[in-house]
């Protein structure tokens, strides 16, 4: 039997832009301390161990992206449904949901530890090029982070179930703790303990349980429909085609992200070969200058996400409407500040991660072109997001997989044969541009299934 769920839902009412507000603020909040925590964990692996020790965490970059991408497909596609349902007051089936989400998260988790003891070595020697000793560093910190993800799997499980109950400060909080944690984690380990990439991994390890063991104590203890005395061994299979569908675009976006960064550095030796070693050096400062203003945005899209959900899930079509046509706003004028003061520091950003002026001079020459059209990728983000939290799962693949695997990955392959070196870093606003058209064409469409009232944004 269904409950019914009386409880008042923070979402559904009160002002949009006051509930967005306080509910993006702390999301990218956290968001930016995790950006920040990659530089960090960076500085001390290079200051404390070596450039070795940056080299073999690295090359397993795309592996460690793609345990990030299976747990964004779990915990994405679980939090899709959970808004929903919260929204709708179906309380027992989104408690079904977020046990069904732990059960195929622990599945994920058994078959990566299984595949890392079949292929793990050989992978990783390919991915160190032959190099001994650096495969080895990267073989322990590969597996110390393989051995626990299911300790991570489960806090991006809660932390997802957390926003979409509106828990956001709580949420906030322990994303802001794990992050803090694992700087103070690292330093020592790293820096006093001298366990170098070990150090690294178990830091992020042990501020994740630290978490986690937070988090079953709230379940424990606290004022939550999600209790682990709700815990049902019967709901352990539930939805997992589901969660699979509505979680597989953003996951397969990381995929994209790690596939992208590896075509690259392969053009980069290809047509850039006699400046090699500065260039990638300087992509790989740009990478994480993008990434932070990146994850502001998916802040941004968090937020909407969590909103429209909710309302959408109550019916409520005006009010996640003008959520995301607020969304739209806020991250238009994001992008567009950050393009702006991307492109009037360019000869400066270097210089925060490196003293040498080669490798700042070509992140002068590379970002502006990379960013000439970043205005555009603020909105695109908020509609993939707003088809994903209405469950639209075709759409939001549509949207969310064709800037890399349609756009950015064959046209950073093709190029450069064309234009030469210049070919690999236009690839991205080309790309952009294409994106945005088509955007248009899928907004139109939605349009003319929804009714009158709710107009471009609406679709069923």
């Amino acid at each position: 039997m269904t409950l019914r769920d009386s409880d008042h839902n923070p979402y559904t009412n009160g002002p949009i832009g006051r509930i967005y507000a306080m509910t993006a603020l702390p999301i990218i909040a956290v968001m930016a301390t995790n950006g920040l925590l990659t530089i960090a964990d960076a500085i001390f692996l290079g200051v404390f161990v070596g450039p070795a020790a940056l080299s073999a965490v690295t090359v397993i970059f795309p592996i460690v992206m793609l345990l990030v991408a299976l747990a964004t497909m779990v915990s994405a596609g679980m939090a899709s449904e959970l808004a929903r349902q919260f929204g709708g007051g179906w309380i027992e089936e989104a408690r079904a949901t977020f046990w069904g989400a732990h059960g195929l998260g622990l599945a994920v988790c058994a078959l990566v530890i299984v595949a890392f003891i079949v292929f793990g070595r050989s992978v990783i020697l390919s991915a160190a090029n032959g190099q001994a000793d650096l495969a080895k560093m990267a073989n322990v910190y590969l597996a110390i982070t393989i051995a626990f993800s299911p300790v991570a799997m489960m806090l991006s499980l809660n932390s997802d179930a957390l926003r979409v109950e509106g828990r956001v400060g709580l949420m906030a909080g322990l994303s802001l703790m794990v992050s803090l944690a694992n700087i103070g984690f690292n330093y020592v380990l790293i820096g006093v303990f001298g366990l170098g990439v070990a150090g690294s991994a178990l830091g992020t390890v042990a501020a994740q349980a630290c978490a986690l063991v937070a988090v079953l104590g709230f379940r424990i203890a606290g004022r939550t429909r999600l209790r682990l005395d709700t815990f049902s061994v019967d709901s352990l299979g539930v939805g997992w085609l589901r969660y699979l569908s509505l979680g597989a675009p953003p996951s397969l976006t990381f995929v994209g992200l790690a596939l992208g960064s590896g075509l690259v550095i392969a053009m980069v030796q290809q047509f850039g070969a006699e400046h090699y070693e500065t260039t990638v050096a300087a992509y790989g400062v740009i990478n994480r200058i993008l990434s932070l203003t990146f994850l502001v945005l998916l802040g941004l899209s968090q937020a909407l996400q969590a909103i429209v959900g909710n309302n959408y899930g109550a019916g409520l079509f005006e009010r996640s409407d003008a959520t995301l046509r607020l969304s739209i706003g806020v991250a238009l004028a994001f992008s567009l500040t950050a393009q702006t003061v991307l492109f009037v520091f360019r000869d400066s950003w270097g210089y925060l991660f490196v003293d040498d002026p080669l490798v700042a001079a070509e992140v002068g020459r590379i970002l502006p072109v990379m960013t000439a059209v970043y205005l555009l990728v603020g909105p695109q983000v908020m509609i993939v997001g707003y088809f994903q939290a209405i469950g639209d799962a075709r759409r939001t693949a549509v949207l969310g997989l064709t800037r890399t695997y349609a756009l950015m990955l064959p046209l950073t392959l093709f190029l450069p044969w064309i234009f030469g070196e210049t070919g690999i870093w236009i690839a991205g606003p080309v790309a952009e541009t294409v994106l945005a058209a088509l955007t248009a064409a899928v907004l139109a469409h939605a349009a003319r299934g929804g009714g009158p009232r709710l107009g471009l944004f609406m679709a069923r």
